[in-house]
């Protein structure tokens, strides 16, 4: 690769592609440096018509009208940059007798409601007027002016629980979401209803549809779960959330609980969901859907849990996210990641079963998790965002993590579970970032995720927690046809990237590189896909048993499915490549690529391009009696040609020469140091200078026209010999033309 530099201007712009803003600090909750005064559950809702938000939590605060350890549900309207509307907090709960610790506020929810430019906030708690009595959960609900964070009306009660007066029957856990054809919210949490479909000590999943003043509508905390046995406590429902389908006018409600369904047993945790009319909140369909399956029927000790569910209305379906201790893909018990499954607008999974999505630790190591993933899904981008609360390198150092998926394959893009948030002391177990929330701007798809933290500076000490944000700026740019060229991570000179842009909006990507196993080379390649600035391929292959030379036949090689590969692209000349391998050995990872290559014909930063004749030279050629086996040929100008020609050994093993040549008046290229490397190995074990360049031998290709080159190869390796091979084009690059 170095060879290559006397001829490449090399350009090396690291910007990160879709990228994280600075962290922003939100609230600052009691007096400072006061570990008495907290944030928890918080949560955020984006105003749409304006681009502020509004985060609400509960907690505790040192205003005159609450006590010292009184837990409320406050909220702050945020605008567009960060900045508050009001000084001071808006406190939104007034819950039992004032300035009494014997009654809370608990977990709120937000949504925003564009058409009445209002806030709906939804806790649980208890209360006591109405009958209600100290230790009595449940649901209620707040109105709040969008502009300027006025409660409008006061709060009101919209579950009943079981009998009034009786603790024994309580709600829990609410989340809202909003039906925007029928102007509707809808509540769901789980608790105990009391009767016969519900006993004591049974949970299961309820609703209530409100109009926009916050009025009951519709069925009285209809009944949307109906886990196990009827009648039977052992079986249970929890932590419901829910996702409006404006293509259908349904709510696909999900949540984790236990079921006899399929053998399952009391203490078994999946995931499941359930489709109800958004009009009327009626069911659709008879039983709930398991969408989750961890390990084996009948096994209490892995389970899925806290699920999250958002809508896709370009493609009418939905992803749910959910943390569990699966055995897949080599992971233990107790190991807990972020899965993930599409559903259709029928609720069936279609695509990938239970895929991953984090990766916390070393995989089989249970020492490191992910929990209470969040989800949303960017319209304009058509990708999906998921956070989640984590801890990676350091066993017991809990941040917020993020990754996004393209939305059609689900493939990782950018960072492998990129970390958000950076609490106190670097590698200290003593300060920890939780609860992680996210919401998306319907107008414009700005994202922003919120996370609760205790950290170390002026304000704040290790055990005082406040609401910490981040937004995602998501990039301008567009892949075309001047992405084709050569990349490569500047830390790992000597393996790279072959991006070629074909017509019809496909892409080829090879990578040179080198076995996990053992320091040989190897070459991984596949077909993809453009989606604004970002490439996705779902299978990328490897393959084995060519054999070099005239004894090359095709029939013998294999394609060995490999994994998945994604570019993402915020310049020219920089992006950041996400991979993750079905094959353990190679694992998963990304890196930051700078361009190596500046294609004549197809320079990026060029107001027109130029038509030199050997401009049709780029492109990917193959011999039809080698099938299996080629070249890759960049044309940089000059009269200069970049190859690489990926084959095989004697023994069916995978290589490739690489060598850069000049074009004579005969218009034949001659490559006279071509080299063949070894020494290194594939993922973390990769160190440049352990690489070998060893001399293969010369390589002469006569450009006989556009659609055919005689080469004529001569190595000094007897395992390679001489011989004559007869090419044609493969492919063909979007904006360049033969003239050949």
């Amino acid at each position: 690769m170095k060879a290559l530099l006397i001829f490449i201007t090399l350009i090396a712009n690291l910007s990160i592609a879709d990228n994280w803003l600075d962290v922003k600090k939100l609230t600052s909750v009691g007096p400072e440096k006061n570990r008495n005064f907290d944030v928890t559950e918080s949560a955020i809702a984006i105003n749409s018509n304006n681009n502020g938000y509004m985060v609400v939590w509960e907690g505790n605060d040192f205003r005159t009208d609450t006590a010292p350890g009184e837990n409320e549900i406050f909220g702050q309207i945020h605008n567009e940059d960060g900045s508050t509307i009001s000084s001071e907090t808006i406190r939104i709960s007034f819950m039992g007798v004032s300035l009494s610790l014997s009654y809370d506020g608990r977990k709120p929810d937000i949504i925003y409601n564009p058409n009445t430019n209002e806030y709906l906030v939804v806790w649980y708690g208890d209360h006591n007027q109405n009958g209600l009595i100290e230790g009595e959960f449940e649901i209620f609900v707040q109105r709040i002016n969008a502009d300027n964070g006025e409660l409008i009306g006061t709060f009101k009660r919209i579950s009943d629980m079981g009998p009034v007066s009786n603790r024994a029957y309580d709600a829990f856990n609410p989340h809202v979401t909003y039906n925007t054809q029928d102007q509707l919210y809808l509540v769901v949490w789980h608790g105990e209803e009391g009767n016969a479909a519900s006993p004591l000590g049974s949970f299961e999943i309820y609703g209530q549809l409100l109009n926009n003043n916050a009025i009951e509508v519709g069925d009285n905390d209809f009944k949307i779960s109906d886990m196990g046995p009827a009648n039977d406590p052992n079986y249970n429902a929890f932590s419901p959330v829910a996702a409006y389908n404006s293509s259908n006018n349904e709510f696909l409600i999900a949540w984790y609980g236990e079921d006899e369904r399929g053998g399952r047993v009391p203490g078994e945790f999946e995931v499941y969901a359930q489709r109800i009319n958004a009009s009327n909140g009626s069911l659709i369909g008879a039983d709930s859907t398991a969408v989750s399956f961890v390990g084996l029927n009948g096994d209490i000790a892995r389970a899925a849990k806290f699920p999250d569910v958002t809508y896709n209305k370009e493609q009418n379906e939905y992803l749910i996210v959910w943390s569990a201790d699966d055995s897949k893909d080599g992971h233990v018990g107790n190991e807990f990641e972020i899965y993930g499954q599409i559903l259709d607008a029928n609720a069936q999974e279609i695509g990938k079963n239970d895929f991953l999505i984090s990766e916390m630790g070393i995989i089989g190591l249970n020492s490191f998790d992910a929990f209470r993933p969040k989800v949303e899904y960017l319209s304009a981008s058509g990708q999906y965002v998921t956070v989640w609360r984590g801890d990676d390198n350091i066993d017991g150092e809990f941040e917020i993590y993020t990754q996004r998926l393209n939305a059609t394959n689900q493939v990782r893009i950018g960072k492998s579970s990129e970390r958000l948030s950076h609490a106190g002391i670097e590698n200290s177990l003593i300060y920890d970032a939780r609860r992680a929330d996210i919401a998306v701007n319907a107008s414009n798809s700005d994202v922003i995720v919120i996370w609760e933290q205790e950290d170390e500076t002026t304000t704040q000490v290790e055990g005082e927690f406040e609401v910490f944000s981040r937004k995602l700026q998501t990039s301008n740019f567009l892949v075309n046809s001047t992405m084709t060229g050569s990349w490569f991570d500047v830390n790992r000179d000597g393996e790279g990237y072959i991006v070629e842009i074909l017509p019809n909006n496909d892409v080829l990507v090879t990578w040179f590189t080198y076995l996990p196993d053992q320091a040989e080379q190897a070459w991984i390649l596949g077909t993809g896909t453009i989606k604004n600035n970002k490439i996705t391929l779902t299978l990328m292959q490897t393959t084995t048993g060519g054999t070099f030379g005239p004894n090359f036949d095709s029939n013998t090689i294999q394609n060995i499915p490999w994994g998945e590969l994604s570019l993402e692209f915020d310049s020219c000349n920089s992006a950041i490549v996400n991979y993750n391998s079905s094959n353990l050995a190679y694992g998963y990872g990304d890196y930051n690529l700078s361009r190596l290559t500046n294609l004549s014909g197809l320079d990026c930063n060029a107001p027109s391009q130029n038509n030199d004749r050997l401009n049709g030279l780029t492109a990917a050629w193959f011999d039809p009696s080698h099938n299996g086996e080629g070249w890759f040929l960049e044309y940089l100008g000059n009269s200069t040609v970049l190859m690489y020609w990926f084959t095989y050994d004697d023994i069916g093993q995978q290589k490739w020469f690489i060598s850069v040549g000049q074009v004579n008046d005969q218009d034949i290229i001659t490559f006279n140091d071509t080299t063949i490397t070894n020494g290194t190995s594939f993922g973390t074990q990769f160190n440049a200078a352990d690489i070998n360049r060893l001399p293969w031998g010369n390589v002469e290709m006569i450009i006989n026209n556009c659609q055919s080159i005689t080469v004529n190869y001569n190595s000094s390796l007897a395992v390679y010999g001489q011989g004559q091979l007869e090419a044609i084009p493969l492919t063909s690059i979007a904006g360049i033309e033969c003239i050949l």
